[in-house]
């Protein structure tokens, strides 16, 4: 084994305290804590936004660093270090930052102070490639510098928008870099940075990334298959999600591209950070409870969120729903089967944004049933937990999820998840059985409507059995979900890499 902690270098687009609009931000901010809680050295690399959160303890570097990109051209980027807080955004005192990884803000007011990560009203920037080429190059140069000259041992990328740091890693700044080990983490194959292969040189990508054909698929280049291509180990975020993305459709196009590196592809299911999400400590909601007050406690929080929201029925089962708005996520499927839920008498309230169609779905179904649907267009963390402490089932009814966090956040705070057996749902979710008392939640054969509505009659069921309804919360409120397993596989894969 290595002498050492391990040097990790971690690029990505989103971190939870600071920026995010999904998974992505929790999953690399939940992981980078808990590396450093083993001792890992992590740096977090990651562009200041306009909506960044910035952390109180940030201090600017006394120069910025330079990111060489394509046709000479290079941007000059301010870095603001701070170190990630316990959880909940609160700062670390400088005494107590030893095993809190640091994070280092890319600061270019032209490039990332927008309102928005990816776009904003107007739709989706158009400079993508180009802001987070940027980003990716600004990661190496930070790497430079963070660690007094000493390069990382490993560069963990996560999705195409940091793909790019593993391509110049690997083909443009040099043996030293190209000698450094390199994971590259896929959360979600639906999302590849496809662009025009005009834009490779202004990237500083190099030639043969398009004659030779390791970024090109389907006439265009294609980051995420650059960065699967030349990482030394791929990864992604539960076991089924790494056989699935290797067969059509889930694969997204790039199946017969991850079977040809298979042998390099893993899947480690995600974990959440329990720390944060713990309904023994969570101020967001309305009562704290632990297992063995949950039902006081998530009956004062059910009381609290229909209130909240001018649901009325506490007597009655609380279905919720917290999610992007999009097809994959199975939005669709739930929206045709509420009226059946509504009719047999339950509430649902159903919060996220996304798709145009689908945000006016949800608004429509809430003023269909006033005081029994309650729709929120919004992206609110603090609701969201507000739903996981007081509904009494919360849906995933997903088409493709790589992992998914709904239903781990759900399960923690009591919530039972009604899912479908794709992904990580299939991983995290073990099917009720209430005759022999086993299982965390009631997963749906396939993700299609008749599948859906059968589930949704067994939670009604479920529901008129209050002690296996009371078996079925205490199970899932003692599954084990935090990131201690899937760090020790993250570190192995490190040390692996390190030692090889």
């Amino acid at each position: 084994m290595p002498s050492r902690p391990a040097r990790i270098l971690m690029v990505s687009s989103e971190v939870e305290s600071l920026a995010r609009t999904g998974g992505l931000g929790d999953v690399v901010e939940a992981l980078s804590r808990s590396l450093a809680g083993r001792g890992a050295d992590v740096v977090v690399v990651t562009p200041k936004y306009g909506t960044t959160r910035i952390p109180v303890d940030a201090q600017w570097w006394s120069s910025p660093v330079t990111a060489p990109l394509g046709l000479g051209h290079s941007r000059e980027l301010g870095v603001l270090e701070a170190r990630l807080a316990p959880h909940l955004g609160r700062p670390v005192p400088a005494q107590n930052a030893a095993g809190r990884p640091r994070v280092c803000l890319l600061t270019d007011a032209e490039l990332f102070d927008r309102d928005g990560i990816y776009g904003d009203r107007q739709g989706t920037f158009g400079d993508n490639a180009f802001r987070f080429a940027t980003m990716s190059s600004g990661a190496l140069a930070v790497a430079e510098r963070a660690w007094d000259g000493n390069l990382p041992d490993v560069v963990h990328a996560h999705d195409w928008h940091a793909a790019l740091s593993i391509v110049y890693a690997k083909r443009t700044r040099g043996p030293a870099w190209q000698r450094v080990p390199t994971v590259f983490t896929i959360h979600s194959l639906a999302y590849q940075g496809v662009l025009s292969a005009s834009e490779l040189p202004y990237l500083g990508v190099p030639a043969d990334a398009w004659s030779a054909g390791w970024m090109r698929h389907e006439g265009n280049v294609n980051l995420m298959k650059g960065g699967i291509e030349l990482a030394d180990r791929v990864t992604t975020v539960s076991e089924t999600y790494a056989r699935e993305i290797q067969t059509a459709p889930h694969g997204c196009g790039l199946e017969a591209h991850l079977r040809w590196h298979a042998s390099k592809l893993t899947g480690i299911t995600n974990g959440i950070d329990a720390e944060s999400f713990n309904p023994e400590t969570d101020g967001a909601i309305a009562r704290r409870y632990g297992a063995p007050d949950a039902f006081d406690g998530k009956r004062a929080c059910k009381r609290a969120i229909l209130a909240e929201l001018g649901l009325e029925g506490a007597a009655v089962p609380l279905f919720g729903l917290v999610s992007r708005l999009q097809w994959l996520k199975g939005i669709d499927l739930l929206l045709s089967t509420c009226p059946a839920l509504v009719e047999r008498g339950a509430r649902v309230v159903l919060v996220g944004t996304g798709d145009a169609a689908l945000e006016a779905g949800v608004r429509a179904l809430a003023a269909r049933y006033p005081g029994r649907v309650a729709g929120r267009v919004a992206f609110d963390p603090a609701l969201a937990r507000r739903i996981f402490a007081g509904s009494d089932f919360l849906v995933v009814p997903s088409r493709d999820e790589p992992c998914g966090l709904t239903q781990l956040y759900a399960m923690r705070y009591g919530a039972v998840p009604i899912v479908t057996a794709v992904g990580g749902l299939r991983d995290t979710v073990q099917p009720v059985n209430a005759a022999r008392a086993t299982g965390t939640g009631i997963v749906a054969a396939k993700a299609d409507r008749a599948s859906l509505l059968l589930a949704l009659e067994d939670a009604l069921s479920l529901w008129r059995d209050p002690i296996a309804m009371a078996s079925l919360v205490a199970r899932g409120m003692a599954r084990d979900s935090s990131w201690v397993q899937p760090t020790e596989r993250y570190l192995a894969l490190y040390n692996g890499l390190r030692t090889s």
